[in-house]
């Protein structure tokens, strides 16, 4: 982790009652109707939704939040460790207000984290595969 990504979380403004429970750089690679692959950034997991930054710009750097999913609204989610040259990969599955499928998929370094992290939030029918 760069000082710059430290610097990031540590500026993160989240509402009163939403924790941070974990953080991880992110590739976006495709399964959402809202997005166009590929985009960096972080996947933000908090106690109440799991969201995506993309960080624009050269000189002036900013943050944009590209996509942003309730946790109660997740029918599933899906970490598929990474191999040898490969990534982790979570798929985030829950349907839309348009109620259309949605199963976005970010490339994620940390399997075990991001695996322990999910066992610590409440979410109703999530299921980890």
């Amino acid at each position: 982790m760069e000082l710059t990504d430290i610097q990031e979380m540590s500026e993160r403004k989240l509402p009163l009652g939403e924790n941070l429970v974990f953080e991880d750089s992110a590739k976006f690679i495709g399964g959402s109707t809202f997005l166009e692959a590929p985009l960096k950034g972080a996947l933000v997991l908090t106690n109440q939704r799991i969201f995506f930054e993309e960080h624009v710009g050269r000189r002036n750097k900013r943050t944009l939040i590209r996509l942003e999913v309730p946790l109660s609204i997740l029918d599933q989610v899906k970490i598929s460790r990474g191999r040898l040259w490969s990534r982790t990969v979570i798929t985030l599955i829950y349907r839309s207000k348009e109620n259309t499928l949605e199963q976005p998929s970010f490339s994620v370094r940390d399997y075990d984290s991001w695996k322990a992290s999910f066992s610590r939030v409440s979410i109703g029918g999530l299921r980890i595969v």
